[in-house]
C-alpha cells in the first residue's frame, strides 16, 4: 500500500533523494568545471565562445523537439505501480521511447540542415560549419528521458546519481586529452561528443534493467497500439511538457547565442562561463524538484492540501534561503574564483555571474509550484508562466544588450524571474489554496 505523508515527512523524504541526487551532481557540477576551465584555457577566449556558441545552437534545437517523457512516466506510472497494472506500464514506456527517439532524431536532422546557413550569417569558416554539423550528433544523446523517469518512478535515486557523473567524467578525461596535445576545436567537439553518447547508453541500460528487475518488461512486445487506451491524455500532457521545457531553454541556450550574434564570440564566452557557475545555484533546488514530484503527486492523489501547501512552502523557502548565501558568496569572491579557474582573461564575467545568481535566488522560491501543476494534471499553466517569462526575458535581452552589454542579459534574467514568481504564486492561489486549503470540509478532509 503507498503511503502518504505529512509536508515534514515528504520534505524529508524528498531531501534525503535530493541529497543522494545532489552528491552526485556537485561532483558532476566539478568535473565540468573543469572541463570548462582547460577548455578556455586550451582554446582561448575567441574559440572558446565559439564552443560555447556550437554546444548552444544544438542544445537548443534539441531541447525544443525535445519531449520530457519523464514527467509523464511518473505522473502516469505511480498509478500504474499502485494497481500493478503491468500492461498499461508497458504502453506508457513504449510511447515514452518513442517520443524520445523521434525528437532526438528530428532535433538531429534540422540542426544539421541549419548549420550552413548560421555560417553564412556568421561568417564561419568550413573547419568550424563541419564541426558545428559534427556536434549536431549530440542531439541523440537526449533521448534518455523515458529511463530516467523509470528510475525517478522506482526511486532509484542512487542509480540516477552515480550516472550522474559519467558523461562528465568522460569529456574530462577527453578535454584534458585534448588540452594536453595542443588539440584544435574540432577536437574537443569530438569528445565532448563521444562523452555524451557514453552517458546516454548508461542511462538507457540502468532505467531499462530496473524496470526488468521488477518484472514490469514480462509480455513485452513491439506493437504500438493502444498505447493511449490506459494512459488518457498523454500526448497532449507530453506535448504541454515538452513546450514548457522547451521555453526554459531561451534563458540558458538562445541567451548564449544571441550574446555571440549580437556582441561578440568573446562576450558568448564570457556570458558562458557566468551562466554555468551562476546556475549552477540551482541545480540542487532542480534536484530537489524531481525527488519531490512523486510525493507531491500522491499528496495531490490523496487530497492532502494543507500539507502540500506547508510542503511547498518549506522547499521553497529552503531553496531560496540557499541561494541567497550563494549569491553572497558571489558578490564576495566571484572575481577572485573566474580568475583562479578560468583564467584572467575571463574575470569580466563576474558581474554577470552575480546578476544571474540573484536572479536565481528569486525564482527558486517557487520551484515546487510547478510539480504541483503537473500533478493536478495542469502542465498548461506551467506552460504559461514559461511562455510569460520567456518572452519577457527575450524582449529584455533585445533591448538591454545594445544598450548596457553583456551586463544586460543579468538584468533580462532579473526581470524574467520576477515574472516566474508572480505568475507561480498566482496558479497556487487559484487552482490549490482558493478551491481546497480555503475551503472547511476539504481543508479538514486534507489533514
Amino acid at each position: 500500500m503507498t503511503t502518504v505523508l505529512g509536508p515534514t515527512g515528504v520534505l524529508r523524504r524528498a531531501l534525503r533523494n535530493a541529497g543522494l541526487l545532489l552528491t552526485g551532481k556537485i561532483s558532476a557540477g566539478l568535473i565540468q568545471l573543469g572541463s570548462f576551465a582547460l577548455a578556455a584555457r586550451g582554446l582561448g577566449l575567441n574559440d572558446f565562445g565559439i564552443f560555447s556558441m556550437l554546444l548552444a545552437q544544438v542544445q537548443l534545437l534539441t531541447g525544443l523537439a525535445a519531449f520530457q517523457s519523464n514527467h509523464a512516466i511518473v505522473r502516469y506510472g505511480v498509478e500504474h505501480l499502485r494497481t500493478g497494472n503491468r500492461r498499461a506500464f508497458q504502453a506508457l514506456i513504449k510511447a515514452g521511447t518513442l517520443l524520445d527517439l523521434g525528437a532526438a532524431i528530428f532535433a538531429m536532422v534540422a540542426t544539421f540542415l541549419l548549420v550552413p546557413l548560421i555560417s553564412d550569417y556568421l561568417g564561419w569558416g568550413r573547419d568550424i560549419t563541419r564541426s558545428a554539423q559534427l556536434i549536431s550528433v549530440l542531439a541523440l544523446t537526449n533521448a534518455i528521458a523515458t529511463p530516467k523517469g523509470m528510475l525517478r518512478l522506482f526511486g532509484r535515486f542512487d542509480l540516477l546519481t552515480q550516472h550522474t557523473v559519467v558523461t562528465p567524467a568522460a569529456r574530462l578525461v577527453g578535454v584534458a586529452i585534448c588540452y594536453a596535445a595542443g588539440a584544435s576545436l574540432a577536437g574537443y567537439i569530438v569528445f565532448w561528443l563521444i562523452a555524451g553518447l557514453l552517458g546516454a547508453a548508461v542511462a538507457l541500460w540502468l532505467g531499462w534493467r530496473e524496470a526488468r528487475r521488477r518484472d514490469l518488461l514480462h509480455g513485452l512486445d513491439g506493437s504500438l497500439r493502444g498505447l493511449t487506451d490506459e494512459n488518457p491524455g498523454i500526448w497532449r500532457f507530453t506535448i504541454i511538457s515538452n513546450l514548457n521545457s522547451s521555453l526554459k531553454l531561451i534563458p540558458d541556450q538562445l541567451s548564449t547565442f544571441l550574446v555571440g550574434i549580437m556582441l561578440t564570440p568573446a562576450a558568448a564566452g564570457l556570458f558562458k562561463i557566468a551562466r554555468e557557475l551562476g546556475t549552477a545555484f540551482a541545480k540542487p533546488v532542480e534536484l530537489l524538484n524531481q525527488s519531490v514530484y512523486p510525493d507531491v503527486a500522491r499528496l495531490v492523489g490523496a487530497r492532502q492540501w494543507r500539507r502540500l501547501s506547508r510542503t511547498v512552502l518549506h522547499a521553497g523557502l529552503l531553496a531560496a534561503g540557499s541561494s541567497a548565501l550563494a549569491a553572497i558568496l558571489v558578490a564576495a569572491g566571484g572575481r577572485t574564483l573566474i580568475g583562479f579557474v578560468f583564467g584572467e582573461e575571463f574575470i569580466s564575467a563576474q558581474l554577470i555571474l552575480l546578476l544571474i545568481a540573484i536572479a536565481t535566488t528569486v525564482t527558486v522560491l517557487v520551484f515546487a509550484v510547478e510539480p504541483v501543476l503537473y500533478a493536478l494534471g495542469k502542465p498548461s499553466r506551467s506552460l504559461v508562466t514559461t511562455l510569460a517569462a520567456s518572452f519577457v526575458f527575450t524582449a529584455g535581452l533585445l533591448y538591454c544588450l545594445p544598450r548596457y552589454g553583456l551586463s544586460g542579459a543579468g538584468m533580462a534574467y532579473l526581470i524574467s524571474g520576477l515574472v516566474t514568481v508572480g505568475f507561480s504564486i498566482f496558479w497556487y492561489w487559484k487552482l490549490v489554496v482558493v478551491p481546497y486549503v480555503r475551503e472547511p470540509g476539504e481543508a479538514k478532509a486534507g489533514g
